[in-house]
């Protein structure tokens, strides 16, 4: 059985708040990091999870022939977190092999509870979770290396939550664990919502309900590209 995670903390052991009560995606947005800062009553220890809203994703399976890359095999899984990071004020499996591994997963644990849709050899399984993994890291939405929770004067802390530009819009969960001895003992959610604001926003929504309407908007802002492209030509 997992170890015993106490319900959401209500007293002061921990404290915890984020710079920004969401994440606004705009036309110009390149991605930006979220500051997470706090207290706690010492001693302990900070990790800080983050993750992202669950879907189904799907991986491709490539393989070389005659030269061409081509779509060999493919493999859907539920429940797979659009991000996932995490962050400690200490080697996390220094934590983890003290006993709080029941609650806070690595990112590899986490990814062992992702459901295969259809029947496949296991060790099939584990090429495509791999495959999976390794497609997320390139797109910064599964960071490699764990952050660092910075603890200052024995009891303030900060961590800097670094989101990329291909961030997936939903209801994220920034969820703050203090340890002591390696257990649980106190536990803070916070959400954070991601979501196209503005012109983005606009787009977004006659993509998805006004498909006629995106289609000409895109017509015409391809040909008024072209014809501002070709005055700054003539003038030059």
């Amino acid at each position: 059985m997992p170890p015993s995670v106490p319900a959401e903390s209500t007293t002061p052991d921990l404290i915890v708040d984020l710079s920004r009560a969401r994440v606004s995606i705009t036309s110009a947005f390149h991605g930006e990091s979220i500051l997470m800062f706090g207290m706690f009553d010492p001693p302990g220890e900070v990790v800080v999870v983050v993750v992202g809203p669950e879907a189904r994703e799907t991986v491709l399976r490539k393989q070389r022939f005659l030269g061409l890359w081509l779509n060999t095999g493919r493999q859907s899984f539920d429940h797979v977190p659009a991000y996932y990071a995490i962050a400690a004020s200490q080697p996390l499996q220094r934590l983890l092999a003290r006993g709080a591994g029941g609650e806070i997963l690595s990112l590899e644990d986490r990814m062992s509870m992702v459901k295969p849709v259809g029947p496949r050899a296991a060790t099939e399984l584990a090429q495509f979770r791999g495959g999976l993994v390794e497609v997320k890291r390139r797109e910064g939405l599964y960071p490699a290396a764990i952050g660092q929770v910075t603890v200052q004067a024995g009891r303030l802390f900060r961590v800097d939550l670094p989101f990329p530009s291909r961030l997936p819009e939903g209801v994220y969960e920034v969820k703050a664990y203090l340890l002591r001895e390696g257990k649980i003992v106190a536990a803070v959610s916070r959400p954070l919502p991601v979501g196209k604001v503005g012109f983005s926003a606009q787009l977004a929504g006659w993509a998805d309900h006004e498909g006629a309407l995106y289609g000409l908007g895109a017509i015409v802002m391809a040909l008024f590209a072209g014809w501002l492209g070709g005055a700054i030509m003539r003038r030059l």
